[in-house]
Parts: structure tokens; C-alpha cells; sequence
């Protein structure tokens, strides 16, 4: 009776043992192992799915002018595409694209005047993933951008007026605002925090961020090397 006491006392004593006994050499190496795997096969998989981010925003853009463009010279209103800038928060600001009339208001204090949306046009549409439009500090881009060269007018977006950049076509399908300087979008997968653009790649790095130029009489925009 005591011999199996015994045994038992030193059964338990050694299943102690064994669960306070911590991971070999051996085992965490097999484990750094698999996780290499596992991240090396899913890497293609994340670069294709950015890819496919990254074309699909390109696309949305390029639509979204083209159909400003053809609503302007159809019904011989100026029309804007409307992106609302980094005030509008983290799921809107650089984030939505949208289209509206907009009239150009006189300033007789100034002699001058901006442009202010008189009627949004269609459901706005949301960049694919984690793609957004850029700040040119954002982008580190060598020139400024239609975030920083547009007028901004006050637009209706998710139940709250938010300030949205314009990009405006005339009757005659030529682009009237930004008036100067080279008219280029940048789009990269980005965030807004604390009221300020940030990328999610690493700034300067190579690929970054994509570059798109507009031709002023046509609207179209074509894609730039890569940043």
C-alpha cells in the first residue's frame, strides 16, 4: 500500500516537473520556422490584394472625373468632383469621392470669390481598403497637390457638413479649379490621425504612393511612376 503511494507521489511530483519545463532550443526554432512560412505564404497574398487596392482607387478616380466632366457639358453646369479633406475624420477625410453642382460665388469685399456646392449628385463612393488621397506632406511629393491648390466648400456627407476639396469642370468640359500649377492627385494606403494625412508605408519609400495627372481639357488622368 505504501509502495503505490509512493509511485503515485512520484508520478505527480514528475507531471509537476514536466509542466513547469519550458520550451527547448529545438521547439521554439520549429516554431520561428513555421511562422516564416506561414508569413512567406502570405505575403504574395497581401501584395496582390494591395495591388488590386491600388488599381481599383486609380479607377474610381479616373471615373469620377470623367463623369463631372460629362455632367458639366450636359447640362451646362459647373460640376465638381468632391473629396472631403483630413478635417472630415478617419472614415471620410480623403477617403470618399463624390460629385456636385457647384456656383461660383463673388467675394465684392475681395473682388474675388470661391466655388460652393449647390447639389451633390449621386451616392458618395468610398476608396477600396486602406487607400486614400494624399497631402502633399503626406506623400512627400516634390509639388503641391489638388489637396492643397483647390477651393474647399462646405458639403453634406454622413449626416454632418464637412469642408470638401473641389475639382471643378466648366460647361465647356475644361477645368476651371485648381486655375494654376500642375494638377496631380496622390493615392496610397494612408490613415487620418489627428486631423493630419499619415501613410501607412514608410514616406519615401519606393512605391508609396501612386501619382495621378490630369490633363486640364480633357479631365483624363494619367497614372505617374510609382513615388
Amino acid at each position: 500500500m505504501k509502495t503505490m503511494m509512493k509511485e503515485r507521489i512520484n508520478q505527480g511530483i514528475s507531471t509537476k516537473a514536466f509542466c513547469r519545463r519550458g520550451f527547448s532550443l529545438t521547439e521554439m526554432m520549429l516554431v520561428m520556422v513555421i511562422l516564416l512560412l506561414l508569413l512567406g505564404a502570405a505575403a504574395p497574398t497581401y501584395w496582390r490584394s494591395e495591388q488590386r487596392a491600388r488599381e481599383s482607387a486609380r479607377s474610381l478616380v479616373k471615373s469620377h472625373l470623367q463623369r463631372a466632366r460629362s455632367h458639366a457639358i450636359a447640362r451646362g453646369l459647373a460640376t465638381a468632383v468632391v473629396i472631403p479633406d483630413d478635417a472630415a475624420g478617419e472614415l471620410m477625410g480623403g477617403k470618399m469621392l463624390g460629385l456636385a453642382e457647384v456656383e461660383w460665388m463673388p467675394d465684392p469685399e475681395s473682388m474675388s470669390g470661391q466655388y460652393r456646392v449647390t447639389r451633390v449628385l449621386q451616392r458618395w463612393e468610398v476608396l477600396p481598403g486602406t487607400m486614400m488621397v494624399y497631402s502633399q506632406l503626406a506623400g512627400q511629393h516634390v509639388r503641391a497637390t489638388v489637396m492643397e491648390q483647390a477651393f474647399r466648400s462646405p458639403v453634406m456627407l454622413g449626416g454632418r457638413s464637412v469642408e470638401g476639396v473641389l475639382i471643378v469642370f466648366s460647361p465647356a468640359g475644361q477645368i476651371l479649379s485648381p486655375s494654376h500649377g500642375a494638377l496631380e492627385i496622390l493615392l496610397g494606403p494612408g490613415r487620418v490621425s489627428g486631423g493630419q494625412w499619415k501613410a501607412l508605408t514608410q514616406l519615401g519609400q519606393q512605391g508609396a504612393c501612386d501619382v495621378l495627372q490630369i490633363n486640364r481639357l480633357t479631365g483624363r488622368a494619367r497614372h505617374l511612376d510609382a513615388l
